[in-house]
């Protein structure tokens, strides 16, 4: 009898301090707003999941220091799986920024997208209170076996505000605008004989 009241007694306190003990913050990437359409060739569009490095692939928050060191939030975190949530803010942004019909991966659709975007990020990483940065290519092909194949890279560097949280999180949502923007002109240049 004296065991089982303490099992229960360490199992009850067990609970108790780790429900005192999760401080967690969650973070979404705010959407953003897109100026103008670009008219396309294309109708329909198929973002693949953004190719992350293994830092902006985490959960947990890491911002650069001055020094260089990436460092995570104190229990900081991304609400979402950072690769679905950057490949879908793209995608969202890509769907506003162009006349074509635009999802991410798996397209739920049957047959093929007239046009595939893959997206390789080389750097995605900012100092809070000074600038992010978003580099890396990304391909436009044809899946239905049209004659599209192109390659652009890509730099941008977007201000950040402060060393907060939210405004990290707004400086990523603004450079993937600027990346949205950037594929979107280059879809305006896709012909129909390509696709």
């Amino acid at each position: 009898m004296r065991i089982r009241f303490s099992t229960i007694t360490l199992l009850a306190m067990t609970i108790a301090l780790g429900a005192c003990g999760n401080n967690s913050q969650l973070y979404l990437l705010p959407d953003f707003p897109v100026e103008k359409q670009v008219r396309t060739a294309a109708r329909t569009v198929e973002v693949g999941t953004l190719n992350l490095p293994s830092y902006a692939q985490d959960s947990e928050i890491n911002l650069q220091n001055a020094d260089g060191v990436l460092r995570p939030v104190r229990n900081g975190f991304w609400a979402d799986d950072p690769e679905r949530a950057l490949t879908e803010l793209l995608a969202s942004g890509l769907d506003r920024a162009i006349s074509a019909d635009v999802a991410a991966e798996p397209l739920p659709a049957t047959g093929f997208a007239d046009v595939r975007v893959d997206v390789k990020i080389r750097r995605f990483v900012g100092i809070p209170g000074q600038s992010m940065q978003l580099s890396g290519q990304y391909f436009l092909t044809s899946p239905n076996g049209g004659s599209l194949q192109r390659i652009k890279r890509f730099n941008f560097s977007v201000p950040i505000a402060s060393d907060s949280v939210n405004d990290y999180a707004l400086a990523q949502s603004q450079a993937i605008k600027l990346l949205a923007g950037d594929i979107a002109t280059s879809m305006g240049k896709v012909s129909s004989g390509q696709i």
